[in-house]
């Protein structure tokens, strides 16, 4: 397996460079980022289009001992012109990041299909890929939808992020993993969760801060990994407000430790 993922939601308080630092510290090789908001264009403390930034960012990560492997997450809009993904794509070039990560606002598939296709197509050159995530309180809301519309885009750069809490929370299990090309699914996100859904507004709360680690909850974590590639890319993304009185490195090192023991558990138990 290669090595285990910080997701951006993890330490989603920092800024971008704070952010790699701390996960360096907290033993991460590689982690997720947030190069801009949710729309390029969008306000943030790092800037694709300037040198300085990227060139500071190569440092921190030099030093970190961090590699940047996703960018998130972007809402595809049904408004958004797809050429405005041009630097962000640069950037992560730039960074050595291979896989942009989004979702969609667009109410229509169509019109989500479309732009997807349009930016995976501007993606390419620069070997990047796309990976789509279902999202309950978003316009795309079940695997099943998600993994329809990747394949509408007909782009070989184009798959799916399986987010573990989404998969649970949008009523879906590890079987209907069956049902998804095995080429789609680029990365897991793992968390846990308690077997109640919350609803309203308590849903999109859990979803930033009321996540537990990979075996406190009752999910089929190792169904749900037994459903997947077994050289797909793993990430913990399992934000807590619990901690949030931690020091960042401090949080990252309990996300770091507790995955990668409920990991080594599962494989022992493989093994016997």
């Amino acid at each position: 397996m290669s090595d285990l993922v910080m997701g951006y939601l993890m330490l989603g308080d920092l800024d971008p460079f704070e952010m790699v630092r701390a996960a360096g510290e907290g033993g991460f090789k590689a982690s997720g980022i947030r190069l801009t908001g949710h729309r390029p264009g969008d306000s943030w403390p790092f800037d694709p289009q300037s040198e300085a930034d990227i060139t500071r960012m190569r440092a921190v990560m030099e030093q970190a001992g961090v590699r940047l492997v996703n960018a998130c997450t972007y809402r595809v809009t049904a408004d958004v012109d797809p050429a405005a993904y041009g630097p962000v794509l640069m950037a992560c070039s730039a960074l050595g990041i291979a896989t942009l990560i989004c979702n969609s606002s667009a109410t229509e598939e169509a019109v989500i299909v479309s732009k997807l296709a349009a930016i995976a197509d501007l993606a390419a050159p620069f070997g990047i890929r796309l990976a789509l995530e279902f999202i309950p309180v978003s316009a795309v809301k079940t695997l099943e939808q998600a993994a329809r519309i990747a394949g509408a885009t007909g782009r070989d750069n184009v798959g799916l992020v399986i987010d573990a809490l989404h998969l649970w929370r949008s009523g879906g299990s590890p079987v209907d993993l069956e049902t998804v090309d095995p080429s789609l699914l680029l990365s897991v996100q793992l968390c846990d969760g308690p077997s109640q859904a919350p609803v309203g507004d308590a849903l999109y709360a859990e979803m930033r801060g009321g996540r537990l680690m990979a075996g406190q909850g009752v999910f089929d974590l190792p169904g749900l990994l037994r459903a997947l590639p077994r050289d797909i890319e793993v990430e913990v993304e399992a934000p807590n407000t619990v901690y949030a009185g931690l020091p960042p490195a401090q949080r990252a090192r309990i996300a770091r430790v507790e995955t990668e023991a409920f990991l080594a558990t599962l494989q022992a138990e493989a093994s016997a």
